[in-house]
């Protein structure tokens, strides 16, 4: 296909005349395809396939790549351009060059990419001719499914907005934009890893004040290209009328997309400052319970613990009692004797018994006198006894 084109480009054939033969040698035809292979025009998974490099580009560039993509004869001029100015420096495009390829001569990674497959420019290009409604649509499509898989988002480099169900993606810094670089058929699977990359390179937003300043731009790109999303379609209008109004509608989607972010940000930095601040909540209550439950169980404990020793106390000392032998009842009895004649006077009181007692404890004296008296040395008393008082009784009735 290259060839063809080349040596037809060669021969000097008029452009007008080379698109139309190229683009239907060329247009993909689906045997399989629905009722729209019957018309030659693509169906919603033919177009899904096609516009899928393509479809994650800023829509600047998107604007420049889809009417670009009709003059494929001028995408090859500008690769053949940019490669001579590898070599020389003050090489200039060729001003037949139609005014999206001139800008799009800012983005080489671009041109080289529709310069190397020129099959695929040419479908585009007839797609865009054709279905232009359905190619942004298409483009549209495959944004929210790319959104869906966590693929696309605002970034340094980009900001997307989306609203009312479209998608837009703007450089998120004015004069720069950044081409992302993909797979189509991973970018709209979700990943572990992040499938999007940028190019090393940023380049000049081709309607931006400053790109009138480079080669490329003073070279004869005079209009500005656009898409109107709400109506599926590409608008082109004067440079200088409108560079203006671009710029500032860039700028409004870049700052209502930070606002956005920003405020995104800060309500989820105040929902983990509540989350932190329950979960303090939570942790110091339970530790109060944690306490308030150990105390319970120790009071509960030793309160458990007294009842058990008073009861084994009291059934110890039961038990001691039951087995006590029988002379200790009769030392416990004599003990309560004993308490009750203190109480009655007892010997040193001055109650009825005076100080040798009453006749009850006279008689138990005696009782135990008698019961001295009955061993050998009671009796041995009794006998000293009774001589010393015949002794002195005698002495005493004498005396009388």
């Amino acid at each position: 296909m290259r060839l063809r084109t080349l040596h037809i480009f060669a021969g000097a054939v008029c452009a007008v005349s080379l698109i139309a033969p190229i683009a239907s040698a060329q247009y993909p035809q689906d045997p399989s395809a629905s009722a729209n292979s019957g018309t030659g025009l693509l169906t919603s998974d033919q177009l899904q396939n096609l516009i899928g490099r393509i479809a994650l580009y800023p829509d600047d560039l998107i604007a420049l790549v889809l009417p670009a993509a009709t003059t494929p004869l001028d995408i090859v001029k500008a690769q053949r351009f940019l490669t001579d100015k590898a070599n020389n420096p003050s090489a200039k495009p060729d001003p037949s060059i139609a005014a999206p390829v001139m800008s799009l001569l800012n983005y080489p990674e671009v041109v080289t990419l529709m310069g190397n497959d020129l099959d695929w420019t040419v479908s585009l290009g007839q797609a865009v001719t054709h279905q232009q409604a359905d190619v942004l649509a298409a483009i549209q499509t495959f944004r929210r499914r790319a959104q869906s898989a966590g693929n696309l988002n605002s970034d340094d480099k980009q900001t997307v907005v989306t609203h009312d169900d479209t998608v837009t993606i703007v450089p998120s810094q004015a004069e720069k934009i950044y081409v992302p670089v993909y797979q189509p058929s991973t970018v709209v699977v979700s990943q572990a890893a992040p499938v999007v990359t940028y190019s090393p390179v940023a380049y000049p937003t081709y309607y931006h004040p400053a790109a009138a300043a480079t080669a490329y731009a003073a070279a004869g790109a005079a209009t500005a290209y656009g898409v109107a999303w709400a109506h599926n379609s590409l608008y082109t209008a004067p440079y200088g009328a409108n560079a203006a109004y671009y710029q500032n509608q860039r700028m409004n989607y870049a700052n209502n997309a930070r606002e956005d972010w920003q405020n995104y940000g800060n309500n989820s930095r105040n929902d983990w400052q509540n989350y932190s601040a329950n979960q303090q909540t939570q942790r110091q209550n339970a530790v109060s319970g944690n306490e308030a439950a150990r105390q319970g169980s120790i009071e509960d404990t030793t309160a458990a613990n007294q009842s058990q020793r008073q009861d084994a106390f009291s059934n110890a000392q039961s038990s001691r009692q039951a087995n006590m032998p029988e002379g200790a009842d009769r030392w416990q009895s004599s003990g309560a004797d004993r308490s009750a004649w203190q109480s009655a006077g007892g010997r040193d009181s001055g109650g009825s018994g005076g100080r040798f007692g009453d006749r009850e404890s006279t008689s138990s004296r005696s009782e135990g006198y008698s019961r001295f008296s009955e061993g050998s040395g009671g009796r041995a008393f009794s006998e000293r006894g009774a001589r010393g008082f015949s002794s002195m009784g005698g002495r005493g009735g004498r005396r009388r």
